[in-house]
Order: structure tokens, then sequence, then C-alpha cells
């Protein structure tokens, strides 16, 4: 364990009682983990390591609460499809992954959102297509040095290369059947991998749900994430939220991501049942599914997600920007349909910078931090005026510095640090890719994923994935009456 870090001099972000920011200048001292002080001109010994954090100003780690972070190797295929072109070609196309690309997919995107200054990840992992496969990508995970909650889905079965469809598996007695031996082993990496399930088909017998749900919750799962979203193309059918009410399964540790075109009362069912939602601004905005986050209602209860970063950007002030003008935006055009205007923005900076930090900086907290330098061409006079809206409105991870996780140095200079690969759980014969020990540099990766991304595009050639489009509209009960076919 590190002796101790000292970050000297910065402009910290520091959120008061009521969860306003107030940035002011101080020390911060990290034992192992752990921020241990926070005060002016603090001393220490010579075996404590000193970052001059002076011109930097320091912020909570980012946190993205709905993340796919196996899908790397699909960057850029996506900026001008909808979620129905996007299911075959983002989500099913896994099923052509071998365990070593889905542990070069992971380890590259937790990387990534390092890189951005997110230190911890609700990983939403639909890639469990063999019970190999979970604990590959935890390897990654812990390789990364990320904080995550790894949230395994059913397991789903291909026997045709060319149908990606597959078959997934919702029964109590053998959905969990690769779960189970994780959760007895949790947590991992210093209690800084937690392990969660994904849940999609909400349309299940009740008692088979509650059966899993129950099953879940006695061996303590971290948070249980289910998709929801709805709207014309889904016929109207009932939210997610409205489904697992029926239920009786509504909870503190349900999370659910988009919840789009909310039905009346949905918000309430949040509140009395403690449970939250996940917006996810760059996918949903393109999808035409408005993000709920910025509803007064929702706004309690809401977080920011990345969702795919094969989509866009994983930079969580992108998401935290993008949200925030299309809310104001929103506002502007409902008062106008009034014959109003505002004298005021609305909502503020602050208040998207909170739903994209759920940790805090105070003595205590876990050291997972992101500094950010103040005098790049970007943030130069931006950072010296407000810190806040630097880093919300101007920043990129270009000015992102140097990123702590869990008192650990993951990124300094500008430049991601190697990383040393760990051994996977239960990895006499349950997975992983071995190399247990080795240090691996950024270009490391780089060699690795270019080369799974060519392997993954030849076996695609020839897949039919309009056919696939086909086959999700029936299987997912989309309305094709409501339908159009052109751009």
């Amino acid at each position: 364990m590190n002796p101790g870090i000292l970050l000297q001099g910065g402009t910290l972000l520091v959120h008061q009682d009521d969860n306003t920011v107030i940035p002011f200048r101080a020390d911060i001292l990290i034992h192992g983990n752990t921020i241990a002080q926070i005060e002016q001109n603090i001393h220490v010994d010579d075996n404590i390591r000193i970052i001059n954090c002076s011109n930097k100003i320091i912020s909570p780690g980012f946190i993205s609460t709905h993340h796919h972070l196996w899908q790397t190797q699909l960057k850029g295929k996506h900026a001008n499809q909808t979620l129905l072109e996007y299911l075959p070609s983002g989500n099913l196309i896994g099923a052509l992954y071998t365990p070593a690309d889905a542990f070069w997919g992971e380890l590259s995107g937790a990387m990534e959102a390092i890189d951005a200054g997110t230190t911890c990840v609700v990983d939403h992992s639909s890639l469990n297509i063999g019970p190999e496969y979970p604990p590959t990508m935890i390897q990654a995970l812990e390789t990364s040095g990320l904080r995550a909650i790894y949230c395994q889905c059913v397991p789903r079965t291909i026997t045709n290369d060319k149908d990606l469809m597959g078959t997934n598996d919702h029964t109590p007695t053998t959905a969990l059947t690769t779960w189970k031996p994780l959760a007895k082993a949790v947590p991992f990496a210093n209690d800084r991998i937690q392990l969660g399930f994904a849940i999609d088909n909400l349309y299940l017998p009740t008692t088979q749900l509650q059966e899993l749900y129950s099953s879940l919750r006695s061996m303590n799962a971290k948070i249980i994430t289910s998709h929801g979203t709805g709207g014309i193309s889904f016929g109207n059918a009932p939210s997610a939220i409205q489904l697992l009410h029926q239920s009786n399964l509504l909870g503190p540790d349900i999370l659910i991501s988009h919840a789009n075109f909310p039905k009346p009362g949905d918000a309430d069912l949040l509140a009395t049942h403690g449970a939250f939602v996940s917006s996810t601004p760059n996918t949903e905005l393109q999808m035409g599914y408005p993000p709920v986050a910025f509803m007064p209602e929702f706004e309690p209860h809401a977080s920011l997600g990345v969702d795919c970063h094969s989509w866009g950007s994983g930079f969580m002030p992108y998401q935290m920007r993008m949200i925030l003008q299309y809310a104001r935006t929103v506002r502007s055009e409902g008062l106008a349909g009034e014959g109003k205007w505002s004298r005021h923005v609305s909502p503020s900076v602050e208040q998207v910078f909170n739903l994209g930090t759920v940790g805090r900086i105070r003595v205590g907290a876990k050291a997972d931090l992101v500094i950010f330098d103040m005098t790049t061409p970007a943030m130069l006079v931006a950072a010296q005026e407000d810190p806040l809206a630097a880093v919300v409105l101007h920043s990129s991870e270009r000015d992102v510095d140097t990123v702590i996780v869990d008192g650990v140095v993951r990124k300094e200079g500008g430049v991601l640090l190697p990383v040393g690969v760990a051994k996977a759980p239960g990895s006499n014969g349950g997975g992983g890719v071995g190399m247990e020990g080795q240090e691996l540099a950024w270009n490391d990766v780089v060699h690795e994923v270019l080369k799974s991304r060519e392997a993954i595009r030849q076996k695609a050639r020839g897949i039919d994935m309009k056919a696939l489009e086909e086959g999700i509209i029936d299987a997912f009960h989309m309305d094709r009456e409501s339908m159009i076919e052109s751009a």
C-alpha cells in the first residue's frame, strides 16, 4: 500500500450539506484508499508523495450509472442509427466475441472511462454467452483499476453464428448458475469491484420474476438493473417501473436505465420505494427518447450514464452539457407555449454536475478524484472565473491531468499509466485470459483491440442485419404500423 499522497494547493469542488458546490483552495492528504485530511498547508513526512496541484481543479470522480464497457470494438458504427438499427450491430453482435475479445473490449472501455475522469461505472454487461465470460470481464475490470458494479445479465445461448438473437435463460434455477459462485467470492479487488445483475425481460410471469429477484437479494446483489423505455415504437406498453411495482419488486437496489416516456405515477413509485433511474443523454437524444433526469419529479432519483461508448463520447461532462442544454431548451419552449419567457436560466450547472458526481470530497471518503489542468487553452480563464462551469461546459478529456481511483494514480500528466493483469476469479478453468501479473501499457491494449476488431468484422461478414432488425421488431413487440421507413 502507498504510504500516502498529498495533493497540494488545488482548487477543490466541495459539496456542502445542501449539495451546493463551493470551490476553495486546500490540500488533500490521502492515506491508503481514503481521504484522511483536507486543510490548507498540510505538513507531511518525506515518505508521502506530493503532487503539485496549483493551477489545478480537483473534482470528485465521475460516475456513469449505465455503461456497456465491452463494446469498444464497435465504436463508430452507430452515428446514424436508431435503437432498432443499433441492436443487431451494437448489441447482438456480441455473440461473435471470444473471451479474449471480451477481455480487450472491457479493459479498453474501462481504461477509456478512467482517461475521461470516470472513477466508477455501473457496468450493464450484456455479454454473458458462456460461463467463461463473466470471470473474464471481472478480470478486465480489476486489471483496469476502475471502481465498478459488474451487472451480469442472464445467460444467452447462441446456436447459429448467422442468427445472433439466441435465447435468454430467465429460469430462476439456471439463470444464476454462473453468477452464484461469483457472488460467494465478492468483493473483488479490495472491495473495488462489486456484483450486481441485469434483467431486461420484465414481462415474465410474476412468480418467476419474484423468485429470480429473491435469489439475487438473498445473495446481496448490489444493484439489479434493467433497461426501460417506452413510447410509440413499443406500442405505449407499461413502463419498467410499473411492471416491477406490479410484482412488488421495487426497492432501493433497483436501477432503471432510460425510463423514457414515463407513465403517470412512475416518479412517485421511485420515491416511495427508493429506486433510481439513469439517463444517458447522448444515446437517448439520438434515438428521439427524451431524457427524464431533469424532469422535476425525477431529478431527486436520477443520475447520468454513458450507455454505449461505441455510440459517442464517454466523457461525463459531455453527457452533462447535452442534457443541461436540452433541459433548458425544453423549459423555454414550455414557457413560450404559455406566452411567457424567463429572466433566469434553469436548470443550473451545479444541478447537472451533481447528477454525474455521486461521490464527495470529504474526510473519510474514498479517494476517487479527477484533477483538471486550469491552464489548457480550453480551460484558461474559464477555470479561474468559475471552476465548476469550466469542468461542465469547457473541459474535454485533454484537460484531465490526473485521475486517482481508490487511492491509486491511474492517469498522470495527461497519460494513462500501465496496468498489471489481475487474476480472474475462479480462473482454474473458469475463465480469464491468463497473463496474470503482466504489465500492459496503453499501446499494448491498442494493438490487441484493433486485432480483435478486425476478427469480429470478418466473422460478421454475410450476416443479414436487416433480417435481424425484423426479428427484433417481432421479439420486442414493436409497432410496425406506426413505423416509417424514410429518414
